[in-house]
Parts: C-alpha cells; structure tokens; sequence
C-alpha cells in the first residue's frame, strides 16, 4: 500500500470517528432533551430550556407572569455585555432563591441593585442575576465558563439548598470527578468522548458506579458539594473574581422544634423525600452541615463570607419573611439585599 493511500484511508478514518462522535453527541442531546421535557418536567417552569452542558437555562426574551428574562438567558432587564470600566459588575450566582418569585422587584439580587444605588458608592455597580431554579453546585461548576465571559468583578455565590434536597446522607455517591456536562455527570459517563463510552457500553466494560456510602447526621459531610464548590471558587480565584460565599437562610429556627413553631409556620415547612414530614430536628441538622461547609470552604479558600443565616437574626418570626423551608418572600429578600449590601461595602468589595 503506497503513502497516498495511506493517507487517503488514515483521512477517512478520522473523518468517520469525527462523524461518529458529532452524530453520538447529537442523539445524546436529543434523547436527554426528550427525558428533560417528556419524562421529568412537569412544565411549572415554561421558562426554562434544555442545555447539554449545564442541563437547563433560562429562555432568553421570556416575560409573562411576573418573570422576565432578558436577551442573555438572566432574570432581569437587558443590559450591555460589555463592562463599563468604572463600573463593579457583581454576578449573583444560584439557585431557586437568587432566581426569586414572580414580580420584577422581588429576587434579592433586583433588590442589591437597589440597596447598592442607595449607598452613594464612588463606583457605580451592576448587578446580574444568575440564578436559575433547580440548580446544584453542580450545575454552577458547569455554567461558570460561560458566566465568566461577561467579566464580572465579583461572584456571590449562594449554592447549597438544591444539593442539601436531593441528597440524602444514607444514600450518597461519591461524585467527585470532573463531568464534561451535566448529562455526563447524571448518566455516568466518564470521557469526553461519547464514541469511546459507546464502545464500552457495548463490550460491557464501563460498568461505571460510583461507590455509594451511609452515613449518619452528625457524621456527614457533603463531600460532593465540597468539591464542586472548591472548583467553582479557585476558577473564579485564577480569573481574579472576587469570590463572596453566602449562607443558606432558613425559616428553621436555631432550636428546631414543633413546639416552638407556631401553626403556620409548620404548615409552611416542607422537607426533602428522606425525611418524614415534620422531622425538624433531622432537618435542621443537615441544614447546619451545609452552612458549616460554607463557612469552613470560605476560610479554607480565603475568599470573603456573607453570613445570611446568621445576620437574619430573627428566629421569633422568621417564617413572615419565607414562603417555605428554603425560599424568602419579597420581605425576606429584601433583608438579604440589605445584609450583602452591608457586607459588601464592609469588606471594601463595593466602595
């Protein structure tokens, strides 16, 4: 066989494997979009849309009900991708409560905007919103390259609720590899080449589990959202982002206990699916973990902390300022605003 056709049949070569992972990474997008819409939504959020990558967006341009979306995909009204260059760009990065509830002034990020103006601050500040509901650390970890690329100064990040929710400490994984996508890390995938796993699907050789372990409360420790959460920081930390952890607030009281919650509070509580229903005491000791988490990756890492749970110092009546266990009303946002604001300013982040 001459050189030519050895390189003719290297080239085709090549060529098919290239077609064969484009057209694999198509049916994967495809099968998993179906999942996403056929078989797990359930169409409460017709604002959100399939992403491969981070598992699910906003849509951008959507404003019915309260919930407006802007040209980028974040809650809020459009703004200029590029940075004034005497502005402080701060990104609000989270869950169901960065997102917020229906009505433009209600997510607490809105509201920092506002706070922020009020100051007579010397650089003005920009606030977006990059909540998105449902969202882990995970899904921060995978979004986080794209987010950059707006160049903000500054990242709070508020992750922690939806991975404390779906998590239960007797039945956890051990997740802590790096995914290419959400549906790699979901499925189990463990190449960025879906032509590699395919072939060993087929000959039985993946066999990919993670190990999982039990634990009980008081020994838990959410390794996983530690891992996710040291990338997303030391990512932001190589791009010079000022990284600001936050607590998680609650409407579980310190002394978590039936009797000391009034009846409405209790008809407001809601726990995740290992949980019995009314198991406060259980609740609010995973709670805690994950706020020790927070603080203990804040001194670890040396990036600033915001402690939220804490400075709503409110325990008589905290459920007037949430709507359930884990998401604040207008009220309850508007003194988160007020708390970053403060810690913001204190820490020389906004000035």
């Amino acid at each position: 066989m001459n050189r030519k056709t050895l390189i003719a049949a290297a080239g085709l070569a090549t060529g098919a494997l290239i077609g064969t992972e484009y057209y694999l990474r198509y049916r994967d997008r495809m099968l998993n979009r179906d999942r996403w819409f056929h078989e797990s939504y359930d169409g409460s959020q017709p604002y959100q849309v399939f992403h491969n990558t981070s598992g699910w967006e906003l849509m951008p341009g959507y404003n019915v009900a309260g919930i407006r979306i802007n040209q980028y995909g974040f809650r809020g009204d459009d703004f200029a991708r590029a940075k004034d260059a005497n502005s402080v760009r701060i990104l609000c990065l989270g869950d169901s409560g960065t997102f917020g509830i229906p009505g433009d002034e209600s997510p607490y990020p809105f509201q920092l905007q506002h706070e922020l103006e009020g100051m007579g601050l010397d650089s003005p500040c920009q606030v977006i919103n990059a909540g998105v509901e449902g969202h882990s650390s995970i899904n921060g970890l995978l979004r986080l390259p794209w987010l950059k690329t707006f160049k903000p100064d500054v990242i709070v990040i508020k992750l922690g609720w939806s991975d404390l929710w779906i998590n239960d400490p007797q039945h956890y994984p051990d997740l802590r590899r790096k995914p290419n996508s959400f549906w790699h890390y979901g499925n189990g995938h463990h190449s960025s080449l879906l032509a590699l796993d395919s072939v060993r699907d087929a000959l039985g050789l993946s066999g990919y589990a993670p190990p999982v372990s039990s634990y009980g409360l008081e020994s838990f420790v959410p390794t996983n959202f530690e891992f996710n959460m040291k990338r997303i920081i030391r990512s932001c930390k190589k791009d010079r982002i000022r990284t600001v952890l936050a607590t998680l607030p609650t409407m579980i009281p310190a002394d978590a206990d039936s009797e000391n919650l009034g009846m409405t509070a209790l008809e407001k509580l809601r726990f995740p699916a290992f949980f019995p229903k009314g198991d406060i005491k259980s609740l609010r000791t995973l709670f805690e973990t994950y706020d020790t988490t927070i603080r203990t990756l804040a001194y670890e890492e040396d990036v600033d902390l915001i402690d939220i749970n804490e400075g709503m110092d409110m325990d008589a009546n905290r459920d007037q300022y949430f709507l359930d266990t884990r998401h604040p009303n207008i009220e309850g946002n508007a003194a988160i605003a007020k708390l970053l604001s403060r810690g913001l300013h204190d820490r020389g982040i906004v000035a």
